[in-house]
């Protein structure tokens, strides 16, 4: 563990989240611990077990984790709710599956409200690949309108997240996100963009900015492939990636959602080479 590296910000227009993904065989206290030791200010809550599983999620939770982020200075920027490997999907042709879902992401989306999050991550979900995928487009579609009454009632907008064919087969590509959200139609949901699926799918930076243009509003920036792991700890063209994201005028939050299991037994590690990178890259003073 080194506490002497810390990030220093140094005035570029977007803002830098730690997710806790990595941290799971350790209290959510420690890692918000870690965050502020290695002088990061804003958080992006895994909504998972153990730190914060929605099915556990009460209002002392909720309390208490606010409590433990004031008492530390940092700020709760985005809930992100497990959702890939668990048992929900909007899109899936069972209905009680597809209303138990959206259940629990209206409860998930009243909480980030309530903690002040700007955004909230939701899957699209997937269909039967022997099915019309029309038919799961439009739960997804349909999913996503209801979800995003929620969110306007609980100031939240909510940002889906393209994902690879194998976890998902709707919203894979920016073109895909840029569909689903006309179709949604509402100031309330919006895309994000993840660094590891982007370059599984053949996309570009320059290539979701022109696709989703303002409605691309929160970036997960870890490096890669075939896992999300430190920067600098793939063979990913991270610093250039940087630059194509500020030259395109983003001014939202880059987070760094590390999920990798080689860093499991000492997670502060991967935050610890974050930092070093930016501070080699101009990111930190």
């Amino acid at each position: 563990m080194d506490g002497q590296v810390r990030y220093i910000p140094c005035g570029r227009p977007f803002r830098l989240a730690v997710m806790n993904c990595h941290y799971i065989k350790f209290p959510l206290t420690y890692f918000l611990d870690s965050v502020k030791r290695f002088g990061f200010r804003d958080v992006e809550l895994f909504g998972a077990m153990p730190h914060f599983f929605m099915d556990d999620v009460d209002e002392t939770l909720v309390g208490k984790v606010m409590d433990a982020c004031a008492d530390r200075s940092l700020r709760l920027v985005s809930l992100c709710p497990a959702q890939g490997a668990y048992p929900m999907n909007i899109a899936i042709d069972e209905a009680p599956v597809r209303r138990r879902t959206l259940g629990i992401l209206k409860k998930a989306i009243r909480i980030a409200g309530k903690m002040g999050c700007e955004t909230m991550l939701v899957s699209p979900g997937f269909g039967y690949h022997n099915q019309n995928k029309d038919i799961s487009w439009g739960y997804s579609r349909e999913g996503l309108i209801e979800l995003a009454e929620t969110a306007k009632e609980s100031g939240v907008v909510l940002t889906i997240e393209p994902l690879t064919p194998t976890t998902a087969n709707l919203v894979n590509t920016s073109s895909q996100a840029a569909r689903m959200i006309r179709e949604v139609n509402s100031s309330h949901v919006k895309s994000m963009l993840d660094i590891g699926v982007m370059d599984y799918m053949g996309e570009t930076v320059d290539g979701y900015f022109q696709n989703l243009g303002p409605d691309l509003r929160y970036i997960h920036f870890t490096d890669g492939p075939g896992a999300h792991v430190a920067l600098g700890g793939g063979d990913f063209p991270m610093a250039r990636y940087l630059r194509e994201i500020e030259d395109n005028g983003y001014t939202g939050t880059l987070s760094f959602e590390i999920n990798d299991k080689r860093y499991l037994l000492d997670p502060d590690e991967a935050l610890r080479r974050n930092v070093i990178w930016l501070k080699e890259n101009g990111m930190s003073d």
